[in-house]
């Protein structure tokens, strides 16, 4: 066993965790006894993540694969954690906003420095239903899946597997045709939306999809051979505009980035998220599609609307064809998303992204791009005293609002069970939980 085999990028879980910075020292290995100088840089449970000094690469340990003597040494530097806070309910802030914006029901979530600060709901699941949301329920995000899929592709440039520089072709140029404007049209251009790929693409890229299927009821073929389908349909579209010459919000190009990674990894986009993403940061309450899919009777999580008022119900319909999830279908609980935007809010080094210029990619805007960054939108607010990045999403009937402040280690996003109503409801509800805690 050599030493990058002992010394794993593990599942670290970031609950619980201690992190700081410490001075570098020498490590050994158990195994072998071949030793390696770096920093430690967090702590968890069975587990430590240490900056390595020639490359700077951030490992997750396990701490049965280091000798006594640095299991000894880290028992010693390593200070007990404050106990975190109660999650504060914020239901009463929001209270109104159903009532005044016409919107079923919303959601809210506070991250402060780095930890759930609170979180709130409002209204009823299903509009003429007595079932109230509650604080466990999950959410669609739509669109802010985007950040989702860009934070997925960082975790494999990081791995080596793929480049923000590799191109469309050097990837499916064997496994599918393609217009030759496409050829040269990287990763990192496809997640800034500047591959050229419409924006509105024709109903025939959905030839062979199968809209109404579940993605628990498809295999992992099935997943990889329609998106790959879908991809090669969308590669032979005429481009809106040269590739990367300027911003064209696209839900096709995020799907070509997936299909990339599907073929770099041989895995769908719904097995990489969870493997990489849900797993490690602890979001055990997060998936893919309308949540309420499995309702029978009552409702058990929020139902998504049409026109504000009238429900959707749980089946074909409920949500865009999960050939497109990697532009906005995950769902989450208010809790699986605060760890979610805490990783990206302070930048935390460990299970999911190892490196600081990684966050400094996905959230730098683009240059003559919108503002927009790589799955992220920049922008600016008085009480983010400093560059934001944020994000909205719908699937036409729900609609969700991210921002993260990394100045201050802050996020706020919110959540709504219909999209007529939608954006005025989530930002009155950003705003009530701003003006009490952020201002």
């Amino acid at each position: 066993m050599n030493l990058h085999q002992i010394f794993l990028i593990a599942a670290l879980s970031l609950i619980g965790s201690t992190c700081f910075a410490q001075e570098s020292r020498t490590w050994t290995s158990a195994a072998t006894g071949r030793q390696f100088s770096g920093s430690l840089v967090e702590v968890g449970d069975g587990s430590v993540s240490i900056r390595r000094d020639s490359d700077q690469a951030v490992f997750a340990v396990k701490l049965a694969d280091l000798i006594p003597a640095d299991r000894d040494w880290i028992a010693q530097h390593t200070p007990k954690p404050s106990p975190a806070g109660p999650i504060e309910d914020l239901s009463a802030l929001i209270a109104e906003i159903p009532k005044e914006t016409g919107t079923p029901a919303i959601g809210i979530v506070l991250v402060e420095d780095g930890e759930t600060r609170g979180i709130g709901v409002s209204g009823v699941r299903k509009a003429e239903s007595p079932e109230k949301v509650e604080s466990d329920d999950r959410w669609h995000l739509g669109s802010c899946t985007k950040s989702m899929t860009a934070t997925l592709a960082a975790t494999f440039v990081e791995d080596g597997a793929i480049a923000w520089e590799t191109t469309v072709s050097e990837v499916l140029g064997k496994a599918m045709k393609m217009l030759d404007a496409y050829e040269p049209v990287t990763l990192g251009q496809l997640l800034a939306h500047r591959g050229g790929i419409p924006g509105d693409v024709p109903e025939s890229v959905y030839a062979g999809v199968d809209f109404g299927a579940s993605v628990k009821d498809l295999s992992d073929r099935d997943l990889l051979k329609q998106r790959a389908a879908y991809a090669e349909a969308v590669l032979n579209l005429t481009p809106s505009r040269p590739p990367d010459s300027g911003f064209e919000y696209s839900n096709a190009g995020y799907v070509v980035a997936a299909v990339m990674l599907e073929k770099v990894s041989g895995k769908p986009w719904e097995k990489l998220m969870e493997e990489r993403l849900f797993k490690p940061l602890g979001m055990t309450a997060s998936g893919f599609g309308n949540a309420a899919r499995e309702d029978k009777g009552k409702p058990t999580q929020p139902w998504p609307h049409q026109d504000g008022k009238t429900p959707v119900p749980p089946g074909p319909g409920d949500d865009n064809s999960w050939v497109i999830g990697p532009a906005g279908s995950v769902h989450a609980s208010l809790k699986d998303v605060a760890r979610y935007l805490a990783m990206h809010a302070t930048g935390a080094l460990g299970p999911v992204l190892k490196k600081p210029e990684t966050f400094a990619y996905l959230h730098t805007a683009v240059p003559d791009n919108d503002n927009y960054a790589r799955g992220w939108k920049v922008s600016r607010t008085a009480w983010s005293r400093g560059p934001a990045v944020a994000h909205d999403g719908s699937n036409t009937l729900n609609y969700c609002s991210f921002w993260v402040a990394p100045e201050r280690k802050a996020a706020v996003a919110a959540f709504t069970n219909c999209a007529e109503k939608g954006a005025d409801s989530c930002r009155a509800a950003i705003e009530a939980i701003v003006a009490k805690y952020l201002d």
